[in-house]
Order: structure tokens, then C-alpha cells, then sequence
């Protein structure tokens, strides 16, 4: 059995099943997720897999215990798992934490027993399964009215262009993208997408009316009170530019993209806030897939957003 933990917000949780899905096929595994991180923390960020129609079981706290134990049918094989543990590679142990520090492609391959914990923000977890992926995560309720109105307005010049501020904002490990960043990448999708309109998402829609100049065509995202389906509308558009956010990058992932423009900088590239935060440098240049277009995000002297 292949237990996963599922754990923060909506980019992270897909990121773990489509990590768990493509690893749980690879090696014929019975595939259940631990969801006890949100008995805790609900009200800091809510379970939204239930969103799509996604049938894994959750594995109960005995299920739980009982791999990380190395438990057995009997005696002996409990020895046996023991023992197996105890001189298995890294990867292939009970229990699994993912190695930040690198992209962990042992991990891809987990032990059949296990349970394994991580963020696995990169596509190169599961893209030799990106069909299935892309199966589990068809939205599952209807879109509602006003969101059938955007939908019908979102064309092939259409581009979806997320701002995210709020929690990034003044956090020295996530807010990398600098206003100008912006700019650019609006400068570069006009080389690209001939008369391209923006559809604009962000979490401070007054701040952006104020403080940005787009100088093309765009319709800012309002009144779309369930955060879930920003994420369906990108999903729907062929041409993106995205900050250094998951939630971002799902909505693109998920359109099976032309274009999409992402920052060269996932977190910052100071070590230092590495450390501070996680103990480690945490390697995150294979986050933006290869065939998407990076561009600075953040040039000397510019302010964050």
C-alpha cells in the first residue's frame, strides 16, 4: 500500500496526487492518501482534491501506522520488513520524505509499502502519465452562471494572466516577481499571440487597476467567489503568463498550453532564506517545465510586487 500525505494549499495537493497517481502505477501499488494534516489546519487552507473526480481512498490512522511500522501479516515477515528497511536505499525505505535539495527522480519509484511526504513540484514526477493526471482532474461540479460568461469569451488570443500578492506578499522565500516582471512578459506575449486580450486573476484586483498599466486589451476576473474556478477558467485558455505560484501553474498545466511565460525564479536564490525556512537549499529550477518560456523575475533594482 502507497499512502501519500496531502497537505497545503491547492497547487501543493495537486502536485501530491499527480506525484502519487504516476508513482502508485509505476509500481503496481494499492494507492491511498493521509489527509490528518487538515484535521489540524482547515482553517488555513481547505482540501479541494474532492473538487475532481477522484476516487482514491483515504487510509485510516491504523493503515497509517501499520506502514510506517513495517508491520507484517505475522511475526516473521514484520522481522523481514524490519530488516528490509533497515539496509534499503533511501528511496525505498518505509518511510520517505522527498530530497528539496534536487529533483528526487529515485523517488518516482517508491517501495510498494510506504509512505511518502513531500511537495514534488515539477512535472517530471508524473509527465509519462500526464494523460491519466489530466483524466483525475476534470473539475466535477458545473461551472456556474457567471462563469459560463467568461468561458464564452476566452478565445485563442485570449491570455490568461495571473498576479499573485496577499501571503506572498513580504515573504523573503516567495515574492520573487518584481512589478516590471509583469511588463515583460506582457512586452514578450505580444511577439508571440497576435492581438492577445488578457484575462486578468489576482487576489488584489484594486491594487492592479491602480498600480499596473497593461497597454493591451484585458478583463480583470470579478465576481468569481470560489477561488477553484479561477483555476477551471485558466485551465481553459491557451496562452498563459504565471508568477511563481502552483496554483498558477496548475491552471496552466491543466490547458495543455500553446504559450505560457513563467519567472526564471521559482524561489529566491538566497540561500540564506533557504536555510532559514527549510534547513537546506531547496533546488526548484525544475518546477517550470522545459518547453515554457522563462524570463527574468527580478532585474537589479526593481521592487518586488
Amino acid at each position: 500500500m502507497l499512502i501519500v500525505k496531502i497537505f497545503q494549499g491547492p497547487g501543493n495537493q495537486l502536485f501530491q496526487y499527480a506525484f502519487a497517481l504516476a508513482a502508485a502505477k509505476r509500481i503496481g501499488a494499492e494507492l491511498k492518501l493521509d489527509l490528518s494534516w487538515f484535521n489540524a489546519n482547515s482553517d488555513h487552507r481547505s482540501y479541494i482534491l474532492d473538487r475532481f473526480g477522484i476516487q482514491t481512498p483515504v487510509a485510516s490512522a491504523e493503515e497509517i501506522q501499520y506502514v510506517k511500522t513495517c508491520n507484517g501479516r505475522n511475526f516473521f515477515e514484520y522481522r523481514l520488513n524490519l530488516i528490509r528497511n533497515r539496509f534499503a536505499p533511501r528511496h525505498l525505505k518505509s518511510v520517505v520524505n522527498e530530497d528539496l535539495s534536487v529533483f528526487d527522480e529515485a523517488l518516482k519509484r517508491p517501495f510498494k509499502n510506504s509512505y511518502v511526504e513531500g511537495y514534488f513540484s515539477t512535472d517530471k514526477f508524473f509527465v509519462d502519465y500526464a494523460a491519466e493526471v489530466r483524466a483525475a482532474f476534470q473539475f466535477n461540479v458545473p461551472p456556474s452562471e457567471k462563469v459560463n460568461e467568461i468561458i464564452t469569451g476566452i478565445t485563442d488570443q485570449t491570455v490568461a494572466f495571473s498576479i499573485r500578492r496577499g501571503d506572498f506578499l513580504g515573504n523573503e522565500l516567495h515574492n520573487v516577481c518584481s512589478i516590471e516582471y509583469n511588463q515583460r512578459a506582457i512586452d514578450k506575449i505580444k511577439t508571440l499571440v497576435e492581438s492577445p486580450n488578457l484575462l486578468v486573476f489576482s487576489d488584489e484586483i484594486d491594487w492592479i487597476k491602480t498600480n499596473l498599466n497593461f497597454n493591451v486589451p484585458f478583463k480583470v476576473v470579478e465576481g468569481v467567489e470560489d477561488h477553484m474556478d479561477h483555476m477551471r477558467l485558466m485551465s481553459l485558455c491557451k496562452n498563459h503568463i504565471i508568477p511563481n505560484s502552483t496554483f498558477s501553474w496548475w491552471g496552466a498545466w491543466l490547458a495543455e498550453p500553446k504559450i505560457v511565460i513563467a519567472p526564471d525564479l521559482w524561489l529566491t536564490d538566497n540561500a540564506e532564506v533557504h536555510q532559514k525556512a527549510f534547513g537546506h537549499w531547496v533546488e526548484t529550477r525544475h518546477t517550470v517545465p522545459e518547453s515554457w518560456i522563462r524570463i527574468p523575475a527580478k532585474l537589479k533594482g526593481e521592487n518586488l510586487m
